[in-house]
């Protein structure tokens, strides 16, 4: 199965990230300089859903005895939105990909 884009972009800048010469603060700068205005639009919307997700995954890591400075930061932020801008419902992606002959309906049991 073909990856959709989201995850190639995802897996590449998981690896950069892991790289202990990767610098978060070159990477701002050259997003932010050498790129348009659209693309900055949509940099700032994906960087409000990693706080959305990492404000929620705070609370169960919270609940297991886990935690980090980041999900802190990210639960943090995500109150400050919540403020600013109001609750905005997280919409969780399906991803998962059926194979209709395999599902089955209520009716059938």
């Amino acid at each position: 199965m073909a990856k959709s884009n989201e995850t190639k972009v995802a897996e590449k800048l998981a690896e950069g990230l892991n790289d202990y010469t990767f610098s978060p603060q070159v990477l701002a700068n050259v997003l932010t300089t050498y790129y348009p205005i659209y693309t900055q639009d949509r940099l700032m919307e994906l960087v409000k859903c990693i706080i959305q997700y990492n404000s929620l995954r705070m609370t169960t890591e919270w609940d297991k005895g886990n935690t980090s400075e980041g999900l802190l930061l990210a639960d943090l932020l995500n109150d400050t939105l919540i403020q600013k801008y109001g609750r905005e419902e997280v919409q969780f992606a399906d991803t998962r990909t059926r194979d209709s002959k395999y599902v089955m309906d209520l009716d059938s049991f």
